[in-house]
């Protein structure tokens, strides 16, 4: 930058100093110039990099809030307790369970059966069983527990496993299937429906997330079933055509260390894996944490190898991880805790009858949620009488967080009311005296026995009153007569003395 000064000399020293003050003021202002024109002529810099680990650690708290991606073609996640739905991807798609129908013939088999019932292995249980398939091995005549065949269908789908239950159970797989469905039914899977006990694909052997989230909730109210799905490994002893043990693995590798350590989840509690070509990999699993018991299902996961590319395990690790970073079970109220007391009419003793619910309530809320802040609504049966029997129902409890219903519950009797007979023979009376009917008929009455009564009183008056007329008219005859005979006696007494 090049400045162009023009100085006018002025002559004198007066001048002089006029000039060299002038002269240090220009060489000052060009200096200042020539120092901004090299700072703007120079490169601007470019401003710090944020360090790689920040932003790994900004991006690992935006994916702590967010549900992670899955590649799963359905799932759902639910709070067991609460029974809340936390997430759901195409939760009503119809895909196939594979060997999660498993599931299904356990619940069947433990409601006909006992866990030391035992089950013969017959050629019929054996038809269509190949050596594709997965399998025990077992050999007609051998002879298993149920509890035994239970962890074969459990632990790794063995279809002649499944097929010995069903033919133990029903006679033949057919009839079982018809158990199995009707059993769907009951419980309300609209979208689900079986053709086999073991999961064989079949086109309308269907289901769907949501059911086999409702179905494996079920499952679990079986304690055989929970020990069972969290076993990591199974031996078999020597049967009489079988001489050495036999040991079976749980594909479920969230709940064991055994064959791929890399999917253990110290959390898992169980339940269930299935796969086959058509269906992909389906897994339905559960996890406990600090009293939060989680519920996952995902179907029909791309599993591409048994390690990090396994998505039906690895997608499931993320989701519970998920949940138990950004969630919260929250009871509201433990069964026998009273949250509301009623007078009861008729009671004895004036005892006054506790309200309660019938179980546990929870709610899931966000980690975040401030539980003070929960409220409920009591809605109460208005009169209530005695006698009162513990677990009566009367009323509902609604419980409510910034305006959104969290739970409604019905309220029942938690201690029992006895009837006093006393007041219960007087209020008998007093509403039988009180009843608009009585009071209507009490009410006709008396109107119609006062116009009798002042029908009769006026009858009784005009009676009087023509009786005192007829009185009066008799009085008055006799006082004329009487009248006229003093007349006479006058008249007479005159005329004598005027003789």
């Amino acid at each position: 930058m090049i400045a162009h000064l023009h100085i006018k000399v002025i002559y004198g020293q007066k001048g002089d100093q006029i000039m060299k003050k002038k002269f240090l003021s220009v060489i000052l202002l060009t200096l200042v110039l020539a120092f901004n024109s090299v700072a703007l002529s120079a490169p601007t810099p470019s401003p710090s990099p944020t360090p790689k680990a920040t932003q790994t650690d900004d991006n690992k708290e935006n994916k702590k809030t967010d549900f992670p991606e899955i590649h799963a073609e359905s799932a759902i996640v639910l709070d067991t307790k609460s029974g809340m739905v936390i997430k759901d991807i195409d939760a009503d798609k119809k895909v196939y369970p594979a060997g999660l129908t498993n599931i299904m013939t356990a619940i069947i088999v433990l409601e006909n059966m006992n866990l030391s019932d035992t089950c013969q292995v017959t050629k019929e249980a054996l038809y269509g069983v190949t050596y594709d398939q997965p399998q025990l091995g077992m050999q007609e005549g051998e002879i298993y527990s149920v509890e035994q065949l239970l962890h074969a269908i459990i632990l790794n789908s063995n279809n002649d496993a499944s097929n010995v239950l069903a033919v133990a159970v029903a006679g033949n797989t057919t009839d079982f299937v018809k158990k199995m469905n009707e059993k769907a039914e009951f419980l309300g899977l609209t979208n689900t429906h079986f053709t086999s006990p073991s999961g064989l694909h079949d086109e309308n052997h269907y289901t769907t997330a949501r059911d086999m989230a409702t179905l494996a909730q079920y499952a679990m109210q079986y304690p055989a079933i929970c020990d069972i799905a969290k076993t990591p490994k199974f031996v078999f002893p020597p049967t009489a055509l079988r001489e050495s043990e036999k040991t079976i693995l749980s594909t479920n590798h969230l709940v064991s260390r055994y064959k791929y350590p890399y999917h253990y989840y110290a959390n898992a509690t169980g339940l269930k894996s299935g796969n086959s070509t058509e269906a992909g990999y389906c897994l339905v699993a559960t996890a406990t944490k600090n009293g939060f018991n989680v519920l996952s299902v995902v179907m029909g996961a791309p599993n591409e190898d048994a390690n990090e590319l396994a998505y039906s395990f690895r997608d499931t690790i993320k989701i519970f991880d998920y949940v138990f970073e950004n969630y919260k079970s929250v009871c509201l109220v433990k069964k026998g805790e009273v949250i509301h007391d009623s007078k009861v009419e008729q009671a004895k003793n004036s005892t006054r009858l506790a309200l309660t619910v019938e179980n546990d309530v929870y709610a899931t809320m966000k980690k975040t949620a401030d539980e003070d802040i929960i409220i409920h609504k009591v809605d109460v049966t208005e009169k209530i009488k005695a006698p009162i029997k513990q677990g009566q129902q009367f009323g509902t409890a609604t419980y409510s967080y910034n305006g959104r219903d969290l739970a409604t519950v019905n309220l029942v009797a938690a201690n029992e009311v006895k009837r006093d007979f006393f007041l219960f023979i007087l209020s008998g009376f007093l509403g039988f005296i009180f009843h608009p009917v009585v009071i209507i008929i009490i009410v006709a009455v008396l109107y119609v026995w006062a116009r009798l009564r002042i029908a009769r009183n006026r009858k009784r008056r005009l009676r009087q009153s023509r009786l005192a007329s007829r009185q009066n008219g008799r009085t008055s005859s006799t006082t004329i007569s009487n009248r006229i005979s003093d007349r006479s006696k006058d008249s007479s007494s005159f005329n004598r003395r005027n003789r």
